[in-house]
């Protein structure tokens, strides 16, 4: 019989206290290790399938042929395509799936919907049943359609609200957007243009809004660089604009993905930044704290959305509650070097 993952194992394979660990995964203290310590131990939790708390408890209680015990949830990535083509929503999928861990919960799929044909999601959400399912990002009314169909319990996290009646846990991105924007008016910058997604996009909303209040609104279609919010794309599509189009002073980009594609391009083009053009983006993923310049950014809180999230559907379970709430989680301007001091 294949013996059970222990703290020992975990401790063993990254060389640190057995105590360190254990309040880690037990949650007992958030000063128990820096971050990427933490990270590392829940990394390692994973690869050794490490099962805590009360997940652990109704596993050894259910027998082989009753495992419905054990509170199973499903997780949509509604605009990704792979684990590793939106770091944003990946580093909210593992605060996510580290709460349910946490909680007594298990992250049983995680489905990645970018170019999924309906009739194959619908075929998983009918046979593959989960006690709840957490959507990330903007979905389109089809799929969130679906998912509800077969789901009684489905919780939202992304950027942008959506109407539609079930938990939603926020961070502004219209709000986001207008303190990115609002950044770079300070620097005394009027030409601001926009790269990344248009269509039902809560930070091109901002940006519009924010154009119209200066009296720009006739300018937009010639400020507005449409790309999707993906690296490759968006260096493409600038390496084109560049080609064509006169340099603007300021450049508001809807993801960090979107403003480091922009960067390589602009660099390559021997564009200075922040000197010619100054850059910010919105999500402060990893990447954008490695960049050359160092990435301006408005800081959304993704550990804090998962965490939220985790809740909110484990709530729901054991709970019932019968009245949908919207949560807000609040963001923060990180100011580095793509803009002008």
């Amino acid at each position: 019989m294949k013996k059970n993952t222990t703290l020992k194992d975990i401790a063993k394979n990254l060389g640190i206290s057995i105590s360190t660990v254990s309040r880690v995964i037990n949650g007992n203290s958030s000063k128990a290790a820096n971050k990427e310590l933490q990270d590392e131990i829940w990394k390692m939790a994973k690869e050794l399938n490490y099962v805590p708390n009360t997940a652990a408890q109704l596993l050894k209680r259910s027998n082989e042929t009753d495992r419905g015990s054990l509170r199973t949830i499903a997780c949509v990535f509604a605009r990704a395509d792979t684990d590793q083509s939106d770091p944003f929503f990946s580093e909210i999928s593992r605060a996510l799936e580290t709460e349910l861990l946490r909680q007594g919960f298990i992250m049983k799929y995680s489905i990645y919907n970018k170019g999924l044909p309906l009739v194959v999601l619908e075929t998983f959400l009918k046979t593959e049943k989960v006690d709840g399912v957490i959507i990330l990002g903007r979905p389109d009314k089809k799929i969130i359609e679906l998912v509800c169909r077969y789901n009684k319990y489905v919780v939202y996290v992304g950027l942008n609200k959506i109407d539609w009646d079930i938990d939603q846990v926020i961070c502004d991105g219209y709000e986001a957007g207008m303190a990115a924007l609002k950044h770079l008016e300070k620097q005394g910058i009027r030409k601001i243009y926009y790269l990344g997604e248009i269509k039902s996009e809560a930070r091109y909303k901002a940006y519009k809004d924010f154009m119209r209040q200066r009296g720009l609104g006739r300018e937009l279609n010639d400020y507005t660089i449409e790309t999707p919010f993906r690296l490759q794309t968006a260096y493409d599509r600038m390496n084109i604009f560049l080609k064509t189009r006169e340099l603007p002073e300021g450049l508001f980009c809807g993801n960090d993905l979107a403003a480091l594609g922009a960067i390589k391009a602009l660099a390559e083009a021997g564009v200075n930044v922040p000197k010619d053009i100054s850059v910010i983006g919105i999500d402060d993923i990893a990447m954008a704290g490695f960049s050359t310049p160092m990435l301006t950014t408005v800081s959304i809180p993704k550990e804090q959305l998962g965490k939220k999230a985790a809740k909110f559907i484990v709530d729901r379970i054991l709970n019932g509650n019968d009245i949908n709430v919207i949560m807000m989680i609040p963001f923060k301007l990180v100011v580095r070097e793509s803009t002008r001091k």
